[in-house]
């Protein structure tokens, strides 16, 4: 049987669907080679507040268009990381696992980065470190050839093709399909009333814990692609 093999640009402090897809893959390629996309979370994410949810984002250097996700200079001077991080600690100093966490993440957060492709990298790979997911994860532009599109990165891999349900219709035009990810509702107890959804999965992590990967184990599943 082949490997499931996950190709997906990477997120800047993903989403708990994104860490759901690692944690079933047997191998994921960030594809930091393709091209970037506005208005995609491969610059920015979401943080719980009081009011709902705000969007930190990382402010780029001109010049992206048509450039790829490891190409896009990060806009200095760098006082937005700062911010980013007074952000994290100000919404969630209070909830149950913020202080467990935090010698984790000040030295992410104390680093000047001028690459958005090593940024959102770097946040994936802590992501699936605190969360305690071992699946190896990859660079495209560590692969031989640097390849820059779905479908000859998955090429490169030998595996089968595993997608997450919020890029399957758009995979599948790419590419053979062979499993997709869900995640069914995952609804929380959060540190503010009520609960809103599409946040990092520090969110989660923050609020849970350990328990965080096994909350998610327990909505996912994997069917096979069409």
């Amino acid at each position: 049987m082949r490997p499931l093999v996950a190709v997906r640009p990477p997120e800047y402090w993903p989403r708990p669907l994104f860490v759901a897809l690692m944690d079933a893959a047997d191998r994921v390629v960030l594809a930091d080679t393709l091209s970037y996309s506005r208005q995609s979370r491969q610059n920015r994410t979401l943080v719980r507040t009081p009011s709902g949810g705000q969007w930190l984002s990382v402010p780029l250097a001109a010049g992206r268009r048509g450039r790829s996700i490891r190409e896009i200079e990060i806009k200095g001077p760098f006082r937005w990381i700062r911010k980013h991080w007074r952000a994290f600690a100000y919404n969630y100093r209070t909830t149950p696992f913020f202080e467990f966490y935090e010698p984790e993440l000040v030295p992410f957060f104390e680093r000047e980065w001028d690459c958005l492709g090593a940024l959102t990298c770097a946040s994936v790979d802590k992501v699936a470190e605190l969360f305690g997911i071992d699946t190896p994860l990859v660079r495209a532009s560590e692969v031989e050839g640097a390849p820059s599109t779905v479908r000859d990165i998955h090429a490169s891999t030998g595996g089968a093709f595993l997608s997450a349900a919020d890029t399957a219709q758009a995979d599948r035009r790419l590419t053979e399909v062979d499993a997709v990810v869900h995640l069914g509702e995952l609804r929380y107890r959060q540190n503010f009333e009520g609960f809103f959804p599409e946040m990092s999965a520090l969110d989660l992590l923050f609020n849970y814990g350990p328990e965080a990967l096994p909350m998610i184990r327990r909505k996912a599943y994997t069917d096979a692609g069409r």
